[in-house]
């Protein structure tokens, strides 16, 4: 399944109300929609200074392990209505000993496009083959610097030789698992954005699929707080423009915001989109999925029977959502163009 074509098609459908009409279509016909965003572990490696796990009385509320019989108790109850697992969100998932189990789980579900996202300073070559022949299709890197100063300053706790290392352990899957898809997730700061100019050297015989460049954005009392965007815009055609055209030369997909999008980023979502977020994208945490959502019992049917998932969908195409004060979702929705 190519995740990203399906994102240009979302993409193109503007009404919210009409992507809620289609998620009721395909909830009613037990159609496979829903995107699972799953920590089983709520711990890392690393401090990274542009994330919340770099704030010392954040990280201390941040802990817990799903033990692996729940977390086949929660595959049970949703997997098969999973379009995409994407494993590690807020934490690395790389910590979590069981991690090939969850992906073979996935892919006994047939979840169609299992994914992990780790900053890759404990992945190796055989680790990374164990998870791939447990049916893994993709990683996600993170990575925030592309020299070794930017790198460790950065990413504190990694050391930039490790990611080498892994850029090696690259290159020699791939030879043997052509379809295993490879994405750099880059955080676009005042610090890191000219460093993307060493990409096309750096990554010159890596097999990479989609790179995404977002720029930096306030999550938490991090330890980085130059929000400021521009110097971004300040390199945006000499540097980022640039790296864009060279990626589709190469068949390289890039999601990255235009000019306009990161000069206007939204304080806000609109609500109705936030709901048609919320009823596409459910957050797991060791804790389990939603606090009324009982693993040992339920399952995605029983759950949107007793709390009227349909007609609440079906509400929203025709009425519009029941707005909280205020009107808006807390969230910040970044607008990326797939190029």
């Amino acid at each position: 399944m190519d995740i990203y074509r399906l994102m240009k098609y979302a993409r193109r459908v503007k009404s919210p109300r009409l992507k809620m009409l289609g998620l009721w279509a395909m909830h009613v016909c037990r159609r496979r929609y829903l995107g699972l965003f799953f920590d089983p572990v709520l711990a890392c490696n690393l401090q990274c200074r542009m994330c919340y796990f770099s704030d010392p009385e954040r990280r201390k509320t941040l802990h817990g392990v799903m033990p692996i019989e729940r977390v086949r108790q929660l595959a049970d109850g949703l997997f098969h209505r999973a379009l995409k697992l994407q494993i590690g969100c807020g934490a690395e998932p790389t910590l979590y000993k069981d991690l090939p189990e969850v992906v073979r789980l996935a892919k006994q579900k047939q979840v169609p496009y299992i994914s992990i996202t780790t900053n890759g300073n404990l992945l190796t070559t055989e680790k990374l083959k164990a998870l791939i022949a447990a049916g893994l299709d993709e990683m996600t890197l993170s990575v925030h610097g592309l020299t070794k100063t930017t790198y460790e300053t950065l990413m504190q706790g990694a050391t930039f030789e490790r990611f080498l290392c892994l850029l090696e352990s690259i290159k020699v899957v791939r030879q043997k698992h052509p379809a295993f898809k490879v994405r750099i997730n880059y955080t676009m700061n005042t610090d890191n954005v000219d460093d993307l100019a060493l990409f096309p050297k750096l990554f010159r015989d890596v097999p990479i699929d989609v790179l995404q460049l977002r720029p930096v954005q306030k999550i938490g009392n991090s330890a980085y707080t130059d929000f400021s965007t521009d110097h971004i815009l300040e390199v945006y055609d000499s540097v980022i423009a640039p790296l864009v055209a060279h990626c589709k030369t190469l068949g390289i997909t890039c999601l990255v915001p235009s000019k306009a999008a990161i000069t206007t980023l939204p304080d806000d979502t609109p609500f109705l989109e936030k709901e048609v977020y919320d009823m596409t994208y459910c957050n797991i945490e060791p804790t389990g999925w939603n606090e009324d959502y009982d693993l040992e019992h339920d399952t995605f049917e029983t759950y949107s029977r007793r709390t009227h998932r349909a007609r609440r969908m079906l509400k929203m195409v025709f009425c519009g959502a029941e707005k909280e004060k205020g009107g808006k979702g807390k969230t910040k929705k970044m607008i990326y163009d797939v190029k």
